[in-house]
């Protein structure tokens, strides 16, 4: 080959790497006017969060004609057709390792479920309202609107070629259709409010796990989000996408970064209002967020965000987290032992010597217990549990047994055998939950969350329904030895990040950052654990 075919065949590959170089796109959606709904079901601010939010994205590099705006004013106009079109072009056009960012501010409707997280009971789901919503059939029908299962699926294949997808929502799933009068609305209407009368039967089928998906929603599925005007222009915004945009702005390393300036910024923001605690959405983030921002690269070495209050340095991690007495953090010329771990939380000693002013992220020394060894050396919580969890035992030739799912030995159990799983959380609260099967022998199995990225929070009962899972497996036979089950549940905390239970693949939220004011939020030093073991026979 002579040089000049070289050259050219260099030339080309290099053109050619360049053609699919990984891509930023963005589809921003807002839903301010429902022309088919009272007028009074309108809100303002969702034309606003779209400018903003491309402003925003044009400032981390996004190019404008990949930015995709669905709105009132500008752009597209935002009707349930237009929205599904573009997901499936994008589809067709995203590859390996692209990025698409997809924003959405509107209202949506007491059917609550995220995507991206475990269905919530009863098949609900969310649906969104477009431009294009109308009640008709008597209440009967709703037309319009895009579901949480439709996302899930177009989140799918989007995912399923290799392209990641960021889901914002700033949109809740509100108990009531609430309007306050201290100049905030609240982003969530009930069936009531736009005389929808949906059947039992008009749940769609719940969104599927997606391992390559980060998403940052605005409050659990009991909760509602609010809009409000900003002081100086007088615009009304989403108070959660002024937060997100300003932690964005702040060019965070990694979601969980972003996430967690964000809900910093989403509570200072409440605080302003004067809300009561009880009243405050707390936002649910999902995903592998330790990875660094717009890549689908591996996610960055695990690292724990240390905290001060009045009684001194702490941790917002603790036993439930693989977390122990005796544990050495360091950050820089900082260096701290865990001195007293409860379930939720580590207070910390600065060890003499150290240079600590402020608050930040610091790594953990020494190499952690295998899982199983940290499992059985747990103490068993007192109380009342915070799920209810049985079990139906169900043995060859034998009649099924329920049995409470508590710290308990089952013995001996012939292959064939049926253990069906069942978790409810019957309370006002979410629960942040972890299931894992444990064999002495064999590889572990998450069993809640299903991937590695899950959401592990489990939503409350909500009006007459109960939050529940299920699961049900068969013993195999003895090539394991024994085994275990293992449930460990810990209450959701109002602004905390999501929890890292060790007996899980690899933490949620492992992060690594610039120093920062990460606020002063606290997990409860309440647990659920349960382990439940046997070992399989011929």
């Amino acid at each position: 080959m002579t040089g000049k075919k070289l050259a050219c065949l260099l030339l080309s590959c290099l053109l050619g790497t360049a053609a699919v170089a990984a891509e930023r796109h963005a589809l921003l959606v807002g839903v301010a006017e429902l022309p088919a709904m009272p007028r009074s079901t309108w809100l303002a601010g969702p034309t606003s969060d779209v400018a903003a939010m491309r402003a925003a994205l044009l400032r981390q590099g996004f190019t404008a004609d990949h930015i995709d705006s669905f709105s009132d004013a500008g752009g597209v106009a935002p009707t349930r057709a237009a929205i599904l079109s573009r997901l499936a072009q994008l589809e067709k056009n995203l590859g390996k390792d692209d990025v698409l960012l997809l924003y959405w501010s509107g209202h949506s409707v007491l059917l609550p479920s995220y995507p991206g997280q475990a269905p919530t009971p009863a098949g609900r789901h969310t649906m969104l309202l477009t431009l294009d919503s109308k009640v008709r059939a008597q209440g009967r029908r709703l037309d319009g609107g895009i579901s949480s299962s439709e996302l899930g699926r177009a989140i799918d294949a989007i995912s399923a070629r290799q392209a990641r997808v960021v889901a914002i929502f700033d949109t809740c799933h509100a108990a009531a259709g609430t309007r306050g009068g201290d100049g905030l609305v609240w982003r969530g209407l009930s069936n009531a409010d736009i005389g929808w009368r949906p059947a039992a039967s008009a749940s769609d089928a719940a969104p599927r796990a997606r391992p390559d998906f980060i998403g940052f929603f605005a409050a659990e599925a009991q909760q509602r989000t609010p809009e409000s005007a900003v002081q100086t222009t007088g615009q009304a915004t989403g108070l959660f996408t002024r937060a997100v945009i300003a932690s964005l702005d702040a060019q965070p390393r990694t979601y969980a970064v972003w996430a967690d300036g964000a809900t910093q910024q989403y509570r200072a923001a409440l605080d302003s209002y004067q809300l009561p605690r009880s009243a405050w959405p707390s936002p649910v983030y999902t995903g592998t967020l330790d990875t660094p921002l717009w890549s689908s690269g591996e996610p960055l070495s695990a690292q724990w965000p240390i905290r001060r209050d009045g009684q001194g340095w702490y941790l917002p991690f603790g036993l439930l987290d693989g977390l122990r007495d005796g544990d050495l953090f360091e950050n820089g010329g900082a260096r701290w032992r865990a001195i007293a771990t409860g379930w939720g939380e580590s207070r910390l000693s600065l060890i003499s010597g150290s240079d600590a002013t402020t608050p930040g992220w610091a790594s953990r020394t020494g190499h952690p217990a295998p899982r199983l060894v940290q499992l059985l050396a747990l103490p068993a919580t007192p109380g009342a549990p915070l799920l209810d969890a049985r079990i139906e035992l169900t043995l060859p030739g034998h009649p099924p047994r329920q049995l409470p799912f508590t710290d308990a030995d089952l013995g001996l159990l012939p292959a064939g055998t049926r253990i069906r799983l069942s978790v409810e959380n019957r309370s006002t609260s979410s629960v942040d939950l972890a299931l894992v099967h444990l064999p002495l022998g064999g590889p572990a199995m998450r069993i809640y969350p299903a991937l590695e990225g899950d959401s592990n929070r489990m939503p409350p009962a909500i009006g007459n329904g109960v939050s529940r899972f299920e699961r049900s497996f068969v013993v195999s036979g003895p090539r394991f030895g024994k085994e275990w089950l293992a449930l460990l549940a810990a209450p959701a905390g109002n602004g905390t990040l999501p929890r890292r239970f060790f007996v899980l693949d690899a933490p949620s939220a492992a992060t690594r950052g610039a120093q920062t004011d990460l606020g002063d939020a606290h997990n409860r030093d309440q647990a659920q654990v349960a382990r439940l073991s046997w070992t399989s026979t011929k």
